[in-house]
């Protein structure tokens, strides 16, 4: 299917490259819900070069706009890496109103978080994650490869997000390794799911699947970011255990960031150096 395709109302913010848009049925919902795609090509994009592609939630906090927020700023975090012969197509997927249920994968959940000595309670939505990530894989993914020149093998293909966002990212590269064999993991939501029973699912995964994958996990230390550093820190523990060395996981923490696009931002270029690049073991800040 040929894809109508929009040019972003602000490119005047995006410093290189250019960014198309496009609205597209959320099949397979029930509901035939729609939702704006945004795809960022680099200035290198010239017809005939094939690109990896990054496939990133929240789709409205990835690029620059005029609402006064703070971005991801992906494009840029791509651009930097340019001199170390890397480059790729960016795929923002707009927030749906009900993010929590699409972005919260099926785990057993929680019924309470503790931030700072207070405990916040939790009204689990049910999970829509398993319908959104057939929407990405058997949708979005064919279409962006149809329409646009792609590297689409799953060494070539990221899943990334932050918060929600990345329990989501964490969740679809588990579930489809065939697809995804990269994932950006950035404070996730972890502390949602029940602590016992989420990391028995995670320790008891077949991690054979992901012998050839790599998976890079970031988490600051302050504000509502204290609650998930361990669960992430014992996730990431879980995935040295079952052999994944250091080119295929990676555990990047900064004590002093917040939970906040600023925070994610500043590690991003480092963070994809780790997931695509040839010497990804030798650079970056590891924990062990």
């Amino acid at each position: 299917m040929k894809l109508h395709l929009t040019p972003y109302e602000y490119p005047e913010l995006i410093p290189e490259g250019s960014i198309q848009t496009f609205e597209l049925e959320m099949v397979p919902y029930p509901d035939h819900r729609r939702r704006r795609i945004l795809c960022w090509l680099p200035a290198d994009y010239d017809g005939v070069k094939r690109f990896p592609v990054i496939y990133l939630h929240d789709g409205q906090g990835v690029f620059e706009c005029n609402d006064g927020r703070n971005k991801l700023q992906a494009d840029r975090a791509v651009t930097m890496l340019r001199g170390e012969g890397f480059s790729a197509i960016v795929v923002g997927i707009d927030t749906s109103e009900d993010r929590g249920a699409e972005l919260t994968p099926p785990y057993p959940r929680n019924t309470e978080v503790e931030v700072n000595g207070h405990k916040i309670p939790l009204i689990p939505e049910p999970s829509t994650t398993d319908i959104y990530a057939d929407f990405v894989v058997n949708t979005l993914k064919p279409l962006i490869d149809e329409n646009f020149l792609t590297l689409p093998e799953p060494e070539n293909t990221c899943i990334g997000g932050i918060s929600a966002g990345g329990s989501a990212s964490f969740y679809m590269i588990l579930r489809n390794p065939e697809v995804f064999g990269r994932a950006l993991v950035c404070s996730p939501g972890f502390p949602m799911f029940h602590h016992d029973q989420f990391m028995e699912i995670i320790d008891s995964y077949d991690f054979d699947r992901l012998k050839d994958h790599r998976i890079a996990f970031f988490n600051g230390d302050q504000g509502i970011d204290v609650t998930s550093v361990d669960y992430v820190l014992e996730v990431y523990r879980i995935f040295k255990k079952h052999g994944l060395g250091r080119r295929q996981c990676m555990f990047m923490f900064d004590s002093r960031q917040i939970h906040n696009e600023a925070a994610w931002a500043k590690y991003l270029p480092e963070l994809l150096h780790y997931l695509f690049a040839a010497d990804n073991g030798e650079k970056g800040n590891f924990t062990d």
